[in-house]
């Protein structure tokens, strides 16, 4: 009876890996790069590992040297950007003004 418990606890403990390291895999999988606008790659790349509103938080604050110095930090932490993007990127980044969608998600007020 033991042995089968720690079979399945073993089993169990192997599967939230494999969905732990799937989960992640987006974050790091140089395959999945995002192809297109800027506006597309951002909604692909960026949104793997956080939501938008962390990007709608700095809009109309950081300046291009900013925005360059996040977008190649996020590349070196594994967003599916090629090095050939991340000027597109930062230039739509730049050229978004505070509240623009469809970074900043509408809010509903009632």
């Amino acid at each position: 009876m033991k042995k089968g418990l720690g079979v399945v606890f073993l089993a169990a403990f192997v599967l939230f890996i494999y969905i732990w390291l799937c989960g992640f895999s987006s974050c790091t999988n140089p395959l999945s790069q995002p192809k297109g606008d800027p506006g597309n790659m951002v909604m692909t790349a960026c949104t793997a590992c956080h939501d938008t509103q962390r990007i709608c938080d700095a809009l109309g604050k950081k300046d291009k040297d900013a925005w360059a110095q996040t977008v190649n930090r996020m590349v070196e932490k594994g967003a599916a950007l090629d090095k050939d993007s991340v000027p597109r990127v930062v230039d739509f980044f730049t050229s978004l003004q505070a509240g623009s969608q469809p970074i900043c998600k509408k809010m509903i007020t009632y």
